[in-house]
Formats: C-alpha cells, sequence, structure tokens
C-alpha cells in the first residue's frame, strides 16, 4: 500500500499574521501617498509665487512699481478662491474682491496650466512700510525678516499662498516670497 500524504493547509494564526502584515504595508503605503500628495500641492505653490514674483519684477522694469494686486493677505483675499481650502479651483476668472479688478491678476500675465489648490494674494507699496501692511509672518516659528523689503523707501511686495489642505479648516499651509529676497518660505508644509 502507497505512503498517504497529509494535506497541508494554513493554519489560523498564519492567515492572522499575512493579515497584520498586508494591514501594515497598506497603511505605510497609504500615509506615504498622502505625503507626496501634500509635497505636490506644495510644490505648485511654490511654482506659483516663483511665477509671481518674476512677474512682478517684470512689471517693475516697464512701469516703475510693483503691482498691488489683492490690497490685503490671507483668507477672503486670495485668488482665484478667496478661501482656499482641500479642492482645485481653476485659474483664470474674474477677481471682483481684488484691489483693481479691472486688471488684477491679468495686469501681471501670471497663467496656471492647470486648477490650483493654493489661494495667493499679493500686496506692493511705495510708501508704506512692509511692516505695517504686511504684518508679522512667521515660518517654522521664526518671524519672517522683511527689513530687506522697502530699503530708503523702495517699493516693494509681498506674496503669500494658503491652503487647507487637509481639509479641516483650521491647519494652513503658507508660502511666502517678497522684495528683497530670493527665497520662497513655507510654512505649515505638514497641515
Amino acid at each position: 500500500m502507497g505512503l498517504r500524504r497529509r494535506a497541508r493547509a494554513f493554519t489560523l494564526i498564519e492567515m492572522m499574521i499575512v493579515v497584520v502584515v498586508v494591514g501594515v504595508l497598506s497603511v505605510i503605503a497609504l500615509v506615504a501617498y498622502r505625503r507626496w500628495v501634500r509635497s505636490a500641492h506644495v510644490g505648485e505653490a511654490q511654482d506659483m509665487v516663483a511665477n509671481i514674483r518674476a512677474a512682478e519684477e517684470a512689471f517693475y522694469a516697464e512701469n516703475g512699481g510693483y503691482l498691488d494686486v489683492s490690497g490685503c493677505l490671507g483668507k477672503g483675499c486670495s485668488y482665484p478662491s478667496q478661501n482656499p481650502g482641500a479642492f482645485a479651483t481653476q485659474w483664470g476668472g474674474p477677481c471682483s474682491w481684488c484691489k483693481n479688478p479691472l486688471t488684477g491678476w491679468s495686469g501681471l500675465t501670471v497663467h496656471a496650466s492647470a486648477p490650483v489648490y493654493f489661494g495667493y494674494s499679493v500686496i506692493a507699496d511705495a510708501q508704506t512700510p512692509p511692516s505695517g501692511r504686511v504684518g508679522t509672518k512667521t515660518v517654522n516659528g521664526q518671524a519672517l525678516d522683511l527689513s530687506q523689503m522697502g530699503l530708503n523707501g523702495s517699493p516693494w511686495y509681498f506674496v503669500e499662498a494658503d491652503a487647507n489642505i487637509s481639509g479641516d479648516g483650521v491647519s494652513f499651509t503658507h508660502v511666502y516670497g517678497m522684495s528683497g529676497t530670493s527665497q520662497i518660505f513655507v510654512d505649515g508644509e505638514g497641515n
């Protein structure tokens, strides 16, 4: 008579270990994906702020001053959405809340190739010192140094990009650019 082979199958413990391993790997993948999406959104803001800064410098070269597009910074002053959230908004629509709705953003000739998650605001001035209009902005708990802007009464501009990438309505990511420095500052990148 032949030998009987015993059929081998997974035990319940082996199956539970496989389920736990798959669960841990999927959580790690989800966290990595969310981090990648967040950094892509912040990259959008950094590119747009750099484009706005270049447009302001071109406007200055042609007109002898910077263009005050928004009149104020942050929530309620942002374009293309006044109150940016965890959604994308198409660039290029009217800006009735801008300081000068007729020239506004079209005066800077800044364009986005796709809908944007951040809202953008730009202020500029030749008389008022930057600290009087910009207020205090912090990056990673440190106040921004505005001393290079408006030296000796020279014109200046300040760009702010805001988004609530997490969608909670509380934690915002901010990206700043300004005259007087070539740096772009990011605050709250993990929000």
